[in-house]
Protein backbone atom coordinates (compact mmCIF):
# COMPACT_ATOMS: atom_id res chain seq x y z
CA UNK A 1 0.00 0.00 0.00
CA UNK A 2 1.38 3.64 -0.68
CA UNK A 3 -0.54 6.43 0.39
CA UNK A 4 -0.01 10.21 -0.13
CA UNK A 5 -0.06 13.38 2.64
CA UNK A 6 0.60 16.41 0.78
CA UNK A 7 3.85 15.93 -1.02
CA UNK A 8 5.28 12.67 1.78
CA UNK A 9 4.38 9.00 -0.07
CA UNK A 10 4.40 6.04 2.42
CA UNK A 11 5.51 2.96 0.95
CA UNK A 12 4.55 0.92 3.71
CA UNK A 13 2.19 -2.00 3.95
CA UNK A 14 -1.13 -2.45 4.90
CA UNK A 15 -1.36 -4.61 8.25
CA UNK A 16 -1.58 -7.88 7.34
CA UNK A 17 -5.37 -9.01 9.16
CA UNK A 18 -7.25 -11.54 8.57
CA UNK A 19 -10.41 -10.47 6.98
CA UNK A 20 -12.47 -13.83 6.40
CA UNK A 21 -16.41 -13.79 5.60
CA UNK A 22 -18.51 -16.35 6.09
CA UNK A 23 -22.06 -17.33 5.47
CA UNK A 24 -23.98 -14.23 5.45
CA UNK A 25 -27.91 -13.70 5.76
CA UNK A 26 -27.00 -9.93 3.70
CA UNK A 27 -24.98 -11.51 0.99
CA UNK A 28 -25.60 -8.40 -1.19
CA UNK A 29 -23.93 -5.99 1.29
CA UNK A 30 -21.49 -8.56 2.07
CA UNK A 31 -20.36 -8.62 -1.47
CA UNK A 32 -19.74 -4.89 -0.96
CA UNK A 33 -17.78 -5.33 1.78
CA UNK A 34 -15.48 -7.32 0.73
CA UNK A 35 -15.09 -5.22 -2.45
CA UNK A 36 -14.45 -2.44 -0.65
CA UNK A 37 -12.14 -4.65 1.45
CA UNK A 38 -9.80 -5.24 -1.68
CA UNK A 39 -9.70 -1.50 -2.08
CA UNK A 40 -8.99 0.09 1.06
CA UNK A 41 -5.92 1.57 -0.16
CA UNK A 42 -8.35 3.77 -1.40
CA UNK A 43 -9.89 4.72 1.30
CA UNK A 44 -7.03 5.44 3.34
CA UNK A 45 -5.83 7.60 0.32
CA UNK A 46 -8.98 9.87 -0.18
CA UNK A 47 -8.62 10.60 3.90
CA UNK A 48 -5.22 11.55 3.57
CA UNK A 49 -5.96 13.86 0.26
CA UNK A 50 -9.27 15.31 2.51
CA UNK A 51 -7.20 15.42 6.00
CA UNK A 52 -4.31 17.86 4.17
CA UNK A 53 -7.58 20.67 4.68
CA UNK A 54 -7.55 20.02 8.03
CA UNK A 55 -3.87 19.28 9.23
CA UNK A 56 -4.81 19.12 13.01
CA UNK A 57 -4.86 22.67 13.32
CA UNK A 58 -0.99 23.03 12.81
CA UNK A 59 -0.42 20.84 15.70
CA UNK A 60 3.18 18.47 15.24
CA UNK A 61 1.39 15.16 14.58
CA UNK A 62 4.18 13.21 12.40
CA UNK A 63 3.21 11.90 8.76
CA UNK A 64 3.42 8.54 9.81
CA UNK A 65 1.27 8.59 12.30
CA UNK A 66 -1.56 10.07 10.30
CA UNK A 67 -1.26 7.48 7.65
CA UNK A 68 -0.80 4.21 10.20
CA UNK A 69 -4.17 6.06 11.85
CA UNK A 70 -5.88 6.16 8.56
CA UNK A 71 -5.47 2.35 8.06
CA UNK A 72 -6.09 1.16 11.25
CA UNK A 73 -9.02 3.16 11.64
CA UNK A 74 -10.81 2.53 7.79
CA UNK A 75 -9.88 -1.34 8.86
CA UNK A 76 -11.57 -1.13 12.08
CA UNK A 77 -14.60 0.57 10.36
CA UNK A 78 -14.99 -2.70 7.56
CA UNK A 79 -14.43 -5.12 10.03
CA UNK A 80 -17.31 -3.81 12.13
CA UNK A 81 -19.61 -3.24 9.02
CA UNK A 82 -18.98 -6.75 8.21
CA UNK A 83 -20.14 -8.11 11.58
CA UNK A 84 -16.67 -9.42 12.29
CA UNK A 85 -14.59 -9.48 15.69
CA UNK A 86 -12.39 -6.70 15.78
CA UNK A 87 -8.32 -7.97 15.81
CA UNK A 88 -6.80 -7.17 18.99
CA UNK A 89 -4.88 -4.16 18.06
CA UNK A 90 -7.94 -2.38 16.86
CA UNK A 91 -9.82 -3.20 19.93
CA UNK A 92 -8.72 0.28 21.92
CA UNK A 93 -8.12 2.19 18.53
CA UNK A 94 -10.40 4.74 19.55
CA UNK A 95 -9.54 5.19 22.76
CA UNK A 96 -5.15 5.30 21.69
CA UNK A 97 -6.35 7.28 19.16
CA UNK A 98 -7.62 10.09 21.53
CA UNK A 99 -5.11 10.21 23.97
CA UNK A 100 -2.62 10.54 21.16
CA UNK A 101 -3.87 13.29 19.62
CA UNK A 102 -4.53 14.60 23.29
CA UNK A 103 -1.00 14.67 24.07
CA UNK A 104 0.69 15.80 20.55
CA UNK A 105 -1.99 18.96 21.65
CA UNK A 106 -4.07 18.59 19.02
CA UNK A 107 -7.46 21.20 19.27
CA UNK A 108 -10.23 18.80 19.58
CA UNK A 109 -12.41 20.67 16.87
CA UNK A 110 -9.75 20.59 14.37
CA UNK A 111 -9.50 16.55 15.22
CA UNK A 112 -13.15 15.94 15.18
CA UNK A 113 -13.36 17.68 11.81
CA UNK A 114 -10.57 15.00 10.53
CA UNK A 115 -12.42 12.29 12.25
CA UNK A 116 -15.95 13.51 10.74
CA UNK A 117 -14.33 12.82 7.51
CA UNK A 118 -14.26 9.29 7.92
CA UNK A 119 -18.27 9.10 6.64
CA UNK A 120 -17.83 11.06 3.80
CA UNK A 121 -14.84 8.60 2.91
CA UNK A 122 -16.36 5.16 3.26
CA UNK A 123 -19.84 6.73 2.01
CA UNK A 124 -17.20 7.06 -1.40
CA UNK A 125 -15.73 3.77 -1.36
CA UNK A 126 -18.93 2.32 -1.04
CA UNK A 127 -21.01 4.07 -3.54
CA UNK A 128 -17.71 3.63 -6.14
CA UNK A 129 -18.22 -0.62 -5.13
CA UNK A 130 -21.48 -0.38 -5.16
CA UNK A 131 -21.89 0.37 -8.68
CA UNK A 132 -25.66 0.99 -10.05
CA UNK A 133 -27.00 -2.58 -9.08
CA UNK A 134 -25.99 -2.39 -5.19
CA UNK A 135 -26.95 1.22 -4.79
CA UNK A 136 -30.18 0.00 -3.15
CA UNK A 137 -28.50 -2.20 -0.75
CA UNK A 138 -25.96 0.88 0.19
CA UNK A 139 -28.73 2.86 0.84
CA UNK A 140 -31.00 0.38 2.68
CA UNK A 141 -27.79 -0.07 5.26
CA UNK A 142 -26.57 3.89 5.39
CA UNK A 143 -28.03 3.99 8.88
CA UNK A 144 -25.46 0.91 9.93
CA UNK A 145 -22.92 3.20 8.56
CA UNK A 146 -23.65 6.41 10.39
CA UNK A 147 -24.03 4.32 13.58
CA UNK A 148 -20.20 2.66 13.30
CA UNK A 149 -19.28 6.86 12.29
CA UNK A 150 -21.01 8.36 15.23
CA UNK A 151 -19.99 5.58 17.49
CA UNK A 152 -16.19 6.24 17.03
CA UNK A 153 -16.77 9.99 17.66
CA UNK A 154 -18.85 9.05 20.74
CA UNK A 155 -16.01 7.14 21.88
CA UNK A 156 -13.06 9.51 20.57
CA UNK A 157 -14.63 12.52 22.21
CA UNK A 158 -14.96 11.05 25.64
CA UNK A 159 -11.36 9.44 25.62
CA UNK A 160 -9.91 12.39 24.19
CA UNK A 161 -11.79 14.60 26.78
CA UNK A 162 -10.78 12.01 29.84
CA UNK A 163 -7.06 12.55 28.84
CA UNK A 164 -6.62 15.89 28.34
CA UNK A 165 -8.48 16.56 31.91
CA UNK A 166 -5.82 14.53 32.70
CA UNK A 167 -3.03 16.60 31.21
CA UNK A 168 -4.81 19.74 32.53
CA UNK A 169 -4.44 18.49 35.98
CA UNK A 170 -0.85 17.53 36.04
CA UNK A 171 0.55 20.34 33.12
CA UNK A 172 0.87 17.77 31.10
CA UNK A 173 -0.53 19.33 27.82
CA UNK A 174 1.46 22.32 28.57
CA UNK A 175 4.91 20.31 28.79
CA UNK A 176 3.74 17.95 26.05
CA UNK A 177 3.40 20.91 23.77
CA UNK A 178 6.72 22.02 24.24
CA UNK A 179 8.71 18.88 24.25
CA UNK A 180 6.86 18.66 20.48
CA UNK A 181 8.15 22.16 19.55
CA UNK A 182 11.74 21.10 21.29
CA UNK A 183 11.67 17.66 19.29
CA UNK A 184 10.22 19.10 16.03
CA UNK A 185 11.18 22.82 15.33
CA UNK A 186 12.82 23.21 11.94
CA UNK A 187 15.44 25.39 12.95
CA UNK A 188 17.82 25.56 16.54
CA UNK A 189 16.32 29.43 16.93
CA UNK A 190 18.70 30.06 20.01
CA UNK A 191 16.21 32.57 21.52
CA UNK A 192 13.31 29.76 20.72
CA UNK A 193 15.42 27.45 22.46
CA UNK A 194 15.53 29.71 25.55
CA UNK A 195 11.83 30.16 26.07
CA UNK A 196 11.30 26.37 25.68
CA UNK A 197 13.99 25.66 28.47
CA UNK A 198 12.57 28.40 30.87
CA UNK A 199 8.84 26.83 30.05
CA UNK A 200 10.17 23.89 31.38
CA UNK A 201 12.12 24.97 34.16
CA UNK A 202 15.53 23.89 33.03
CA UNK A 203 18.49 26.49 31.79
CA UNK A 204 19.18 25.81 27.88
CA UNK A 205 22.96 25.57 28.61
CA UNK A 206 22.45 22.63 31.07
CA UNK A 207 23.96 19.10 30.76
CA UNK A 208 20.95 16.19 30.25
CA UNK A 209 21.43 13.04 29.78
CA UNK A 210 19.41 11.31 27.69
CA UNK A 211 17.27 7.50 27.04
CA UNK A 212 15.74 5.62 24.19
CA UNK A 213 13.40 3.02 24.74
CA UNK A 214 11.65 0.76 22.33
CA UNK A 215 8.75 -1.86 22.35
CA UNK A 216 7.96 -2.86 26.08
CA UNK A 217 10.70 -0.95 27.77
CA UNK A 218 8.76 2.18 26.01
CA UNK A 219 5.71 1.36 27.80
CA UNK A 220 7.50 0.82 31.04
CA UNK A 221 9.36 3.90 30.62
CA UNK A 222 6.22 5.34 30.43
CA UNK A 223 4.76 4.32 33.63
CA UNK A 224 7.44 4.57 35.55
CA UNK A 225 8.69 8.48 35.16
CA UNK A 226 4.74 10.17 33.88
CA UNK A 227 4.64 11.61 37.50
CA UNK A 228 8.50 12.42 37.60
CA UNK A 229 8.67 16.33 37.72
CA UNK A 230 12.28 16.35 36.85
CA UNK A 231 11.77 14.14 33.97
CA UNK A 232 10.98 14.75 30.73
CA UNK A 233 9.35 12.14 28.37
CA UNK A 234 8.34 12.61 24.55
CA UNK A 235 6.45 10.07 22.91
CA UNK A 236 7.46 9.87 18.65
CA UNK A 237 5.90 7.06 16.81
CA UNK A 238 6.94 3.54 18.68
CA UNK A 239 9.90 5.04 20.47
CA UNK A 240 10.07 7.10 24.11
CA UNK A 241 12.06 9.39 24.99
CA UNK A 242 13.57 10.66 28.67
CA UNK A 243 15.67 13.28 29.67
CA UNK A 244 16.86 15.37 32.17
CA UNK A 245 19.57 17.70 33.62
CA UNK A 246 22.70 15.37 34.86
CA UNK A 247 22.80 14.94 38.22
CA UNK A 248 26.33 14.38 39.85
CA UNK A 249 26.03 10.59 41.33
CA UNK A 250 22.24 10.48 40.40
CA UNK A 251 22.76 9.48 36.71
CA UNK A 252 20.79 6.46 34.79
CA UNK A 253 24.57 5.12 34.27
CA UNK A 254 24.49 4.75 38.05
CA UNK A 255 21.29 4.11 38.83
CA UNK A 256 19.73 2.20 35.83
CA UNK A 257 15.99 3.17 35.22
CA UNK A 258 15.01 -1.15 35.06
CA UNK A 259 13.84 -1.54 31.69
CA UNK A 260 15.95 -1.60 28.34
CA UNK A 261 17.06 1.73 26.79
CA UNK A 262 20.00 3.59 24.55
CA UNK A 263 21.26 6.43 26.60
CA UNK A 264 23.55 9.00 26.16
CA UNK A 265 25.35 11.52 28.66
CA UNK A 266 27.43 14.72 29.19
CA UNK A 267 24.71 16.07 26.15
CA UNK A 268 25.38 20.32 26.32
CA UNK A 269 22.40 22.01 25.91
CA UNK A 270 18.95 21.73 25.87
CA UNK A 271 19.03 22.31 21.72
CA UNK A 272 21.39 19.28 21.53
CA UNK A 273 18.66 16.79 23.07
CA UNK A 274 16.52 15.69 20.28
CA UNK A 275 19.79 14.61 17.75
CA UNK A 276 20.86 12.91 21.11
CA UNK A 277 17.82 11.19 21.75
CA UNK A 278 17.95 9.96 17.69
CA UNK A 279 21.39 8.45 18.82
CA UNK A 280 20.07 7.06 21.83
CA UNK A 281 17.56 5.30 19.53
CA UNK A 282 20.34 3.72 17.58
CA UNK A 283 21.69 2.26 20.73
CA UNK A 284 17.95 0.96 21.93
CA UNK A 285 17.90 -0.71 19.02
CA UNK A 286 20.62 -3.21 19.98
CA UNK A 287 18.12 -4.66 22.20
CA UNK A 288 20.43 -4.65 25.43
CA UNK A 289 18.52 -6.42 28.74
CA UNK A 290 19.89 -2.65 30.14
CA UNK A 291 21.48 0.36 29.40
CA UNK A 292 23.36 0.31 25.82
CA UNK A 293 25.65 2.78 25.66
CA UNK A 294 28.12 4.12 22.98
CA UNK A 295 31.32 2.16 25.18
CA UNK A 296 29.50 -0.98 24.68
CA UNK A 297 27.65 -0.57 21.63
CA UNK A 298 30.23 1.43 19.08
CA UNK A 299 32.26 -1.92 17.95
CA UNK A 300 28.82 -3.44 16.70
CA UNK A 301 27.37 -0.73 15.03
CA UNK A 302 30.90 -0.05 13.50
CA UNK A 303 30.93 -3.49 12.49
CA UNK A 304 27.56 -3.25 10.78
CA UNK A 305 28.37 -0.79 8.40
CA UNK A 306 31.55 -1.56 7.47
CA UNK A 307 30.04 -4.89 6.43
CA UNK A 308 27.79 -2.93 4.66
CA UNK A 309 29.69 -1.21 2.64
CA UNK A 310 33.12 -3.45 2.34
CA UNK A 311 30.80 -7.04 2.40
CA UNK A 312 32.96 -9.65 3.77
CA UNK A 313 35.12 -7.38 5.83
CA UNK A 314 34.58 -9.95 8.84
CA UNK A 315 34.68 -13.04 7.03
CA UNK A 316 38.71 -13.78 7.52
CA UNK A 317 37.91 -13.47 11.33
CA UNK A 318 34.99 -15.35 11.38
CA UNK A 319 36.59 -18.38 9.12
CA UNK A 320 39.76 -18.37 11.27
CA UNK A 321 37.41 -18.90 14.35
CA UNK A 322 35.32 -21.21 13.56
CA UNK A 323 38.04 -23.49 13.30
CA UNK A 324 38.82 -23.40 16.33
CA UNK A 325 37.59 -25.75 19.43
CA UNK A 326 33.99 -24.15 21.34
CA UNK A 327 36.33 -24.14 24.31
CA UNK A 328 39.37 -22.15 22.76
CA UNK A 329 36.64 -19.94 20.51
CA UNK A 330 35.40 -18.53 23.82
CA UNK A 331 38.41 -18.15 25.76
CA UNK A 332 40.18 -15.86 22.94
CA UNK A 333 36.95 -13.66 22.80
CA UNK A 334 36.58 -13.53 26.88
CA UNK A 335 40.60 -12.39 26.59
CA UNK A 336 39.69 -10.47 23.67
CA UNK A 337 37.02 -8.72 25.57
CA UNK A 338 38.43 -7.84 28.67
CA UNK A 339 41.73 -6.76 27.20
CA UNK A 340 39.95 -4.71 24.69
CA UNK A 341 38.03 -3.16 27.78
CA UNK A 342 41.37 -2.30 29.67
CA UNK A 343 44.04 -1.87 28.14
CA UNK A 344 46.09 -3.97 30.65
CA UNK A 345 48.02 -7.38 31.15
CA UNK A 346 47.75 -7.10 34.91
CA UNK A 347 44.11 -5.66 34.61
CA UNK A 348 42.96 -8.42 32.28
CA UNK A 349 44.69 -11.40 34.45
CA UNK A 350 42.59 -10.53 37.60
CA UNK A 351 39.12 -9.86 35.77
CA UNK A 352 39.87 -13.11 33.87
CA UNK A 353 41.48 -15.01 37.01
CA UNK A 354 44.58 -15.96 35.56
CA UNK A 355 47.99 -15.20 35.29
CA UNK A 356 49.30 -13.03 33.63
CA UNK A 357 51.11 -15.25 31.12
CA UNK A 358 47.98 -17.02 30.48
CA UNK A 359 46.76 -13.23 29.07
CA UNK A 360 49.87 -13.12 27.21
CA UNK A 361 49.66 -16.55 25.72
CA UNK A 362 46.18 -16.12 24.28
CA UNK A 363 46.29 -12.86 22.68
CA UNK A 364 49.27 -14.55 20.84
CA UNK A 365 47.22 -17.39 20.30
CA UNK A 366 44.24 -14.79 19.08
CA UNK A 367 47.04 -13.30 17.04
CA UNK A 368 47.61 -16.06 15.28
CA UNK A 369 44.35 -17.60 14.46
CA UNK A 370 42.99 -13.84 13.26
CA UNK A 371 46.25 -12.63 11.66
CA UNK A 372 45.49 -9.61 13.67
CA UNK A 373 47.46 -8.27 16.40
CA UNK A 374 45.55 -6.22 19.88
CA UNK A 375 48.35 -4.36 20.91
CA UNK A 376 49.17 -2.68 18.24
CA UNK A 377 46.15 -0.02 17.94
CA UNK A 378 45.45 0.13 14.00
CA UNK A 379 45.02 -3.51 14.22
CA UNK A 380 42.86 -4.05 17.02
CA UNK A 381 41.03 -1.65 16.11
CA UNK A 382 40.43 -3.52 13.08
CA UNK A 383 40.30 -6.59 15.31
CA UNK A 384 37.71 -6.30 17.65
CA UNK A 385 35.40 -4.74 15.13
CA UNK A 386 35.54 -7.78 12.81
CA UNK A 387 35.07 -9.75 16.35
CA UNK A 388 31.78 -8.04 16.72
CA UNK A 389 30.68 -9.44 14.19
CA UNK A 390 31.33 -12.58 15.58
CA UNK A 391 29.38 -13.05 18.93
CA UNK A 392 28.33 -9.45 19.75
CA UNK A 393 31.52 -8.39 20.84
CA UNK A 394 30.71 -5.20 20.50
CA UNK A 395 27.79 -4.89 22.34
CA UNK A 396 28.60 -6.68 25.58
CA UNK A 397 27.91 -4.87 29.40
CA UNK A 398 30.72 -4.25 31.01
CA UNK A 399 31.49 -5.92 33.92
Amino acid sequence: MTAEHGDAIYPMPAPARDFRLGPSSEPEWTRLIERLWKERDLLVRDFLQRFSAVSYGGAPVPREDVYRTAVDTMDMFLFQLAGLDLPPDLRTLPRDVAVRRARQGVPLDAFLEAVRNDFRVLWKGLERVARDNGISVLVANMDRVLDSVEGYISNIQQAFAEEEALLARNKQLYRQRLLSRLFRAESEDPEEVRDIAAALGVQAADTFEVLAAVGDGAAQAQRQYESDRRTYVYEAGDAVYLFRPERKGRTWREEAPGFPAGYLDAVQGLAAVPAAASAALVLAARRHAGLATVEESWMGIAGELLEEKLPGFAAPARAALDKCTPHERQRLLQVARSYARTGSIKETSEELYCHRNTVVNRLHSLQEVIGLDLTVPAEAARALVALSLYDGLGDQPHG
